[in-house]
């Protein structure tokens, strides 16, 4: 409570400061400073800005048809205009960091969890106070975990995302797959390699993908769930064990993972030659709509009869600190992420929620329903600025055990190069 008390201290102090200097808005009306903002805190309702209009970044490639909805809605009901711009949610902190301070900037803007440091860093988001206790209350601890840094809540939860296993129903048809022995020994009976049919791929050199193995037996990114990057965890004895079995796929995928991109695996899979594809929660609404009929299997037992956990990644949106109608920003990223509004995303996109108690109300199909019950056992992506070293320097060691490198040596190196980056930023 006292670091959480601190940093909103401080907090206003910057915010006080750069007021001065002509930078950043204030938190509150941006009419009456800092005693509006307490004074339209203690109201009832939350009061917007007068004549302000709002800038939305969000990924409409994949939520357009979203992003329509929420802003019909929410311009009939406060009658405060919307404008939507096409920013993935992995280029918001840089775009952000330069058309922020330009006055270009979104008032609203989309991020996944792991992103959330780097935010924060960069002074580019304001805390979610006004509505932190509704949020608390709406959404999974998990969900809340993933936009909260050092106690202080940031973001408004909007869905989660994470791996599975998809498959094409009339090329696996009555095979047993409860185990990863089972799809060995399924692709071992299916696999036509010279005519690229697998009864299995996954893209493997994007080692997202491959942490699952290793948080199965008992590795992990970062110590102390995912919050402490002087604790190492990618090298340890479970992570090795991860990669064994990691590597020995190499048995029913005999080619070089950069040969299997993601547009080449998918390609593949929607050509009908993958019977069982793993892919992340974000291709429900495609790969739902191909010629042929797709189920999703949780991730079966590892060797051993451990639970392969794959990583879940949070999506979640943010208020700029550069807005100049901050109430009127709150406002509308608590709009756009109400249970009500997550359960209408879900229905129009496939997306899986994060409020808490919506399983009755989601998508019913096989599909959906399985990302859901997967969901449950996944392995949080550190909301960490450190996690950016991570990937950068496990991608290369997973292609370099595909190939053969020992295990333990490779994994020792990534580590130490990510330990070594860490020290050397701060």
């Amino acid at each position: 409570m006292m670091k959480k008390m601190s940093l909103l201290l401080l907090s206003i102090a910057m915010t006080i400061s750069l007021a001065a200097c002509g930078g950043k808005t204030d938190t509150g009306n941006s009419s009456a400073g800092t005693d509006g903002q307490n004074e339209a805190a203690a109201t009832e309702e939350f009061t917007p800005e007068s004549g302000a209009e709002l800038k939305w970044w969000t990924y409409t490639d994949d939520q357009k048809v979203f992003a329509d909805h929420a802003v019909k809605e929410f311009e009939t009901k406060y009658s405060i205009k919307v404008k939507v711009e096409n920013v993935a949610y992995w280029d918001s902190v840089a775009r952000m960091s330069t058309d922020g301070p330009a006055g270009t900037g979104a008032d609203v803007f989309g991020l996944q969890n792991e992103a959330l440091s780097e935010a924060v860093k960069a002074g580019l988001v304001l805390p979610n106070d006004y509505y932190e206790e509704d949020i608390k209350t709406t959404n999974s601890k998990e969900s809340i975990a993933a936009v909260t840094l050092d106690g202080m809540l940031y973001g408004y939860p909007w869905n989660v995302y994470s791996l599975s296993l998809y498959y094409n129903k009339e090329l696996v048809k009555d095979a047993k797959l409860e185990t990863w022995d089972d799809i060995i020994a399924f692709s071992k009976s299916f696999n036509d390699v010279q005519n690229n049919q697998f009864g299995f791929l996954f893209d493997g050199k994007v080692s997202f993908f491959d942490v699952a193995f290793m948080t199965g037996y008992g590795g992990y990114i970062f110590g102390n769930g995912e919050t402490d990057p002087a604790d190492i965890g990618l090298n340890n004895e479970g992570s090795i064990k991860g990669m064994e079995f990691f590597r020995s796929l190499k048995e029913i995928i005999p080619i070089n993972l950069s040969d299997v991109t993601g547009d080449v695996k998918s390609g593949l899979w929607e050509q009908g030659k993958v019977a069982i594809n793993m892919d992340g929660s974000w291709n429900i609404g495609k790969f739902g709509e191909l010629p042929f009929e797709v189920g999703v299997l949780p991730m079966p037992k590892l060797p051993g009869g451990e639970e392969a956990k794959p990583l879940a990644g949070y999506t979640s949106y943010y208020v700029s600190s550069y807005s100049k109608y901050p109430n009127a920003a709150k406002i509308f990223a608590h709009f756009i992420t109400t249970k009500e509004m997550q359960i209408k995303n879900n229905e129009l996109t496939g997306v899986i929620p994060v409020a808490n108690g919506i399983k009755s109300d989601i998508r019913k199909d096989e599909i959906t329903q399985g990302f859901f019950k997967q969901i449950q056992n996944s392995h949080r992506v550190p909301n960490l600025y450190e996690t950016k070293f991570v990937w950068q320097n496990l991608d290369p060691a997973v292609d370099a055990i595909w190939n053969g490198a020992d295990i333990k040596t490779t994994l020792d190196k990534a580590a130490a190069k990510i330990k070594s980056s860490i020290e050397n930023q701060k």
